[in-house]
Order: structure tokens, then sequence, then C-alpha cells
């Protein structure tokens, strides 16, 4: 028996793709170890700073891409 993908699943793969070449990106990258010295200066825990300055990273690299969950991700490139 052949697994099955429908089209939601189709496109949660596709954004998981998407969101994965995201965070491997040297600009991802740099902006949250940019993020990471800022609130690590600011006092917070390593983790909860560490996990913040990565929310935020993803967040704008999201932003400056444009990228609005729940439209096809097909009108996006797939970089």
């Amino acid at each position: 028996m052949l697994p099955v993908r429908d089209d939601e699943h189709q496109e949660r793969f596709d954004y998981s793709h998407y969101i994965a070449n995201i965070c491997l990106s040297e600009p991802f990258i740099a902006l949250k170890r940019e993020l990471e010295r800022l609130y690590g200066n600011s006092g917070e825990d390593d983790i909860n700073s560490s996990r913040l300055a990565f929310q935020d990273a993803l967040y704008a690299v999201i932003s400056e891409h444009d990228l609005e969950f729940k439209k096809p991700l097909a009108m996006f490139s797939k970089g």
C-alpha cells in the first residue's frame, strides 16, 4: 500500500521545507547570533534569550520574504 499524500500534507511539507531553508540560511544565522548577543546582555537567562532570538529572527526573515501563512506556498519562491 502506498502512502497517501493529500493537499494539506503537501502544504505542510512545503512550509516545513521553506522554513528549514530559512533557518539554515546565513542571513538568518547571523541575525539570530546578533539577537542572542543583544538579548544575552539584557539579563535574560541563556535559554530564554536563545529561544527569543530564534523566534524574532525567524519572524523577521518570514516578514522580509512577505510570507503569509494559509496562502498556497506555490505563490512564493521555493529557493
